[in-house]
């Protein structure tokens, strides 16, 4: 078994910079990371066709986890600040072809550790709407939305603008 590994995948965009700023953030020094534990999480959890088709998703394939880059650039649709027990986290929205991929990160601030860290990844199935996106943020571990910022339409998408 491999140790912990983290690969750097690059800086937060500025529309996210600012848009955590709103909020009390300050993301600037940061960057997003995945690690070799979260894509394991992935495979093991979300990478079963059969049990994903259960729950109305997809399985995540090492395709998918490629993806990551595009969509904390250009994502759909983000939610900053979420409240889950002591982490604080950003869930992303991205749709492709008719699926709508979620991926959460966590934001880490602490004297070690200063990123926005991969956290989970799944994929409904079809186009997903916002307020149905809103609705799973909430409901992940019980989360709190309250003093969180929302985006819409990151990247220049055609509904572009913050929310």
């Amino acid at each position: 078994m491999k140790g912990f590994e983290i690969t750097k995948i690059g800086r937060p965009e500025q529309w996210l910079i600012d848009a955590a700023a709103d909020i009390g953030f300050d993301f600037s020094g940061l960057i997003h990371e995945v690690t070799n534990s979260f894509i394991m999480h992935v495979l093991k959890q979300h990478g079963n066709d059969k049990s994903e088709r259960a729950r109305g998703q997809i399985a995540v394939t090492q395709a998918d986890i490629a993806k990551i880059p595009g969509i904390v650039k250009t994502p759909d649709y983000t939610i900053i600040g979420i409240k889950r027990d002591s982490e604080t986290l950003i869930a992303y929205s991205k749709k492709y072809d008719n699926n709508t991929v979620i991926y959460y990160e966590e934001v880490l601030t602490g004297k070690k550790s200063k990123a926005l860290r991969s956290k989970t990844m799944f994929i409904k199935i079809g186009n997903m709407s916002n307020e149905a996106f809103l609705n799973i943020a909430g409901n992940h571990a019980h989360a709190d939305l309250s003093g969180t910022k929302i985006v819409v339409g990151a990247g220049g998408h055609p509904d572009g603008g913050t929310q």
